[in-house]
């Protein structure tokens, strides 16, 4: 995935690019296309990429177990600074390029960005109530007939203060 840069005049412009994820060699959770917009702000020193990378993914619910479906989708920006020769520099974000370059290679950035946007916490949705911890039962299609657990009379206190308490 690159943008052949010299094709377009100083200003800015939009571009949209798509390529299949296993071209990009990323692997599970991600499936089918991965597309990129992009707005290119270039200038005679510079060029700054303003980017939304967007890729389909299979995930499994961190509560109930499930198999879902979601799109992911990351904002990163990028600043390609033309030099006369390669300079190599600990900011991610900044590249040094050759005048004599004519692409931007955007795989890479674009694989790690995919990578970034899997949630810490994935949810098949927001208020999944997850699974009975005695019988495993989902508790979003199914109640269970479980007992639960008698509480230590050292906590009621805390549980009555929990009730009063409105927790979004």
């Amino acid at each position: 995935m690159f943008i052949k840069h010299t094709n377009y005049e100083l200003g800015s412009h939009e571009i949209f690019l798509s390529e299949k994820s296993v071209n990009l060699q990323l692997g599970e959770p991600f499936f089918g296309d991965v597309e990129v917009s992009c707005r290119m702000e270039k200038s005679r020193s510079d060029i700054l990429l303003v980017c939304e990378v967007s890729a389909r993914s299979n995930l499994i619910c961190d509560r109930c177990n499930e198999e879902f479906e979601r799109e992911l989708k990351n904002k990163f920006s990028v600043l390609y600074l033309f030099d006369s020769e390669k300079v190599t520099d600990e900011d991610t974000d900044v590249f040094y390029i050759s005048r004599d370059e004519d692409k931007l290679e955007l795989d890479k950035i674009v694989k790690d960005y995919a990578y970034l946007s899997i949630p810490m916490k994935k949810l098949c949705k927001e208020d999944c109530k997850g699974l009975c911890p005695h019988c495993g039962t989902n508790l979003n299609y199914a109640s269970c007939d479980c007992k639960t657990e008698e509480i230590n009379p050292v906590w009621e206190k805390l549980l009555e203060l929990k009730k009063t308490i409105k927790i979004k």
